[in-house]
């Protein structure tokens, strides 16, 4: 299976690298092809411009967004590791989407309302939060990300959602024992999805 693993945290030394590093080597361990693309790393530019919102409709693309749509178009699987910034991804990650998952290129209309055109590809989450699980589900946070990333953003183009594994707690609140158990459930969501 081809696939593509989309990074957001400018951390260097965080669980967010330690857990997409996880994810990776799981999926070569396996015979994938994984394409990693670290949009901090890449300096990729958040901000949709004017034209690219009028390049989107006419065929003139980006050259950056150009190459992200093709390795989208390249993949079986598309898994976006982050951490939860304010019950969302980091802003680079958010304009990622914006810019290369854009109407005409991940979904458009139709005649009963829009239509998601990534179908057959399909889609996985590996996010992470300081705060704990508990308070992440019973305050609702869980939920809000489940419908505005999994369902409005991957099922909205037309991805088929294999799963969104959330960490927390991450960083101060966390023990060693716990991050073992965070990684030891990626390699198995790995084996499960691929």
């Amino acid at each position: 299976m081809k696939v593509l693993v989309v990074l957001a945290n400018p951390k260097v030394k965080c669980f967010t690298r330690q857990a997409c590093a996880t994810f990776c080597e799981e999926a070569e361990a396996l015979g994938h092809e994984v394409n990693l693309r670290d949009l901090y790393a890449m300096n990729f530019n958040p901000v949709a411009s004017e034209s690219d919102l009028r390049g989107n409709l006419t065929g003139d693309i980006a050259p950056d967004v150009a190459t992200e749509q093709a390795l989208v178009r390249w993949a079986d699987v598309i898994t976006f590791v982050h951490p939860v910034w304010w019950i969302d991804r980091p802003a680079i990650l958010k304009g990622y989407v914006d810019r290369v998952f854009a109407l005409g290129f991940a979904y458009g209309y139709a005649a009963n309302g829009e239509v998601g055109t990534l179908a057959g590809r399909k889609a996985a989450l590996i996010t992470s939060s300081g705060s704990p699980e508990q308070n992440f589900v019973e305050t609702g946070k869980a939920e809000a990300m489940r419908i505005v990333q999994d369902l409005y953003t991957m099922e909205f183009c037309g991805l088929e959602m294999l799963g969104h594994l959330h960490f927390a707690p991450v960083g101060r609140r966390s023990t060693p024992e716990m991050i073992e158990g965070y990684h030891d459930a990626i390699r198995s969501f790995v084996r499960a999805m691929l």
